[in-house]
């Protein structure tokens, strides 16, 4: 049983991609349940836990979105080949995807600087608030709330696509080649 390189090839993602990847779901399931729970059940000690966390994530995951954007490129030419005539369309899906990884914990950042207060991350303060400005921070909080849900949406889709378009209907192995080991893909 051949193991997982760790830079990606043309047949399957590497142990860094599938590591971005997951490390990342994982870290975005966290975010939009806190928020779930904060507007379904309120200030449970369990939700205020989660909401608790929320700058610090949102921090981490910026800088993960980095990393991974990345090492992406770094690996662009061997990463596993879209469907042809497909391609067009899944770049500009990754694109958005990134895209909005990237403004969604900015205008959190933003958010937070305008409404000067400092910025603290797992208890250590990385920055400090800016002159107080309501509008500023108003506007960044709308706005970030409706990427971050754009954002939800669009992994909606994203694993839609990957387990029923993927998995159940097209069974071409796309969703093997970030889960499981190389010969394993049925390739």
């Amino acid at each position: 049983m051949p193991s997982i390189a760790w830079r990606d090839t043309r047949e399957y993602y590497g142990r860094i991609s599938r590591l971005f990847h997951w490390l990342m779901a994982a870290l975005l399931l966290w975010q939009f349940a806190g928020m779930i729970a904060a507007n379904l059940v309120g200030r449970a000690p369990w939700v205020s836990f989660m909401v608790g966390t929320h700058k610090s994530i949102g921090f981490v995951l910026m800088l993960l979105v980095a990393l991974r954007s990345t090492w992406g490129l770094y690996n662009l030419s061997n990463r596993p080949p879209h469907d042809r005539g497909a391609e067009t369309l899944v770049a500009f899906g990754q694109l958005l995807l990134y895209l909005l990884m990237i403004l969604v914990p900015l205008l959190g950042l933003i958010m937070n600087w305008a409404s000067g207060k400092p910025l603290e991350v797992f208890d250590a303060r990385l920055m400090s608030g800016g002159r107080e400005m309501p509008g500023l921070a108003e506007l960044t909080a709308q706005w970030h709330v409706w990427m971050a849900w754009t954002l939800g949406v669009l992994i909606a889709g994203h694993v839609l696509l990957a387990v029923v378009w993927h998995g159940l209907i097209r069974r071409d192995n796309t969703l093997e080649k970030m889960v499981t080991r190389p010969d394993q893909t049925g390739r």
